[in-house]
């Protein structure tokens, strides 16, 4: 019992620890992020809103080159209509991407939404979704029964943990569903981030003081006992 009541605090904190790790990326990367998440999140929020005709995600373009005035001579409409004739291989592509994805390499995820958006103009909304979930979930399943049945002894040889297998399964599902709600949380982030009041930090005795924080004054050296004066 005691064991169930510090899982259950643990997974608070590590919902927040890959919360700020999907938040922690570069910054050409938080751009790419920002626009991939207005544009999954407006695709998702129009399939709630509209269900029997929802918007297709290259209708979502289509619409936003619209009010822009970038029509182009509806160019939207001709990449809807090439790639609903391709096959539905984009959402299985877009669920190994989700599986790919790292806390150190979140790339895979945004790219995997833009797979699976673009494997639903021929699938359809739920299809899509649900073939690039089964996808991910079905690698995932299967490199924990390699793990099962694979040497646990750990050496010098890269190798597969049952363990290790469903953490970076967990952790790559997580980080492929909060790119939606990537923009929203940055966008928080940003809008709260000037009131909040950072704990000090406490440096080491080789850096210099920071603003903000605290530091640690090293130690004096002692000074050098004088000697006693040696006898003739």
């Amino acid at each position: 019992m005691p064991r169930t009541g510090v899982d259950v605090q643990a997974q608070p904190r590590e919902l927040l620890r890959l919360y700020r790790a999907a938040l922690d990326r570069p910054r050409w990367q938080q751009v790419l992020a920002f626009a991939v998440s207005l544009w999954t999140l407006a695709w998702i929020i129009g399939q709630f809103v509209t269900p029997e005709d929802g918007p297709t995600a290259l209708d979502v373009l289509g619409r936003l080159a619209a009010r822009l005035g970038l029509t182009g001579g509806e160019w939207a409409e001709r990449i809807t209509e090439t790639w609903q004739t391709s096959g539905g291989g984009f959402a299985l592509l877009g669920g190994l991407l989700w599986a790919a994805t790292t806390e150190r390499g979140q790339l895979p995820a945004l790219l995997g939404w833009i797979a699976v958006m673009l494997g639903a103009e021929r699938l359809g909304y739920q299809p899509a979704i649900l073939l690039a979930v089964a996808t991910m979930v079905g690698f995932v399943l299967v490199l924990w029964l390699a793990a099962l049945t694979s040497d646990r002894f750990v050496d010098r040889r890269t190798t597969l943990l049952p363990r290790d297998v469903l953490r970076a399964g967990v952790t790559a599902a997580a980080l492929a569903a909060v790119v939606p709600l990537f923009a929203p949380a940055l966008f928080l982030a940003r809008l709260g981030n000037p009131y909040l009041t950072k704990a000090p930090r406490i440096l080491s005795a080789d850096r210099a003081p920071a603003r903000g924080g605290w530091s640690r004054i090293p130690e004096q050296a002692k000074p050098a006992e004088a000697r006693e004066p040696e006898q003739p």
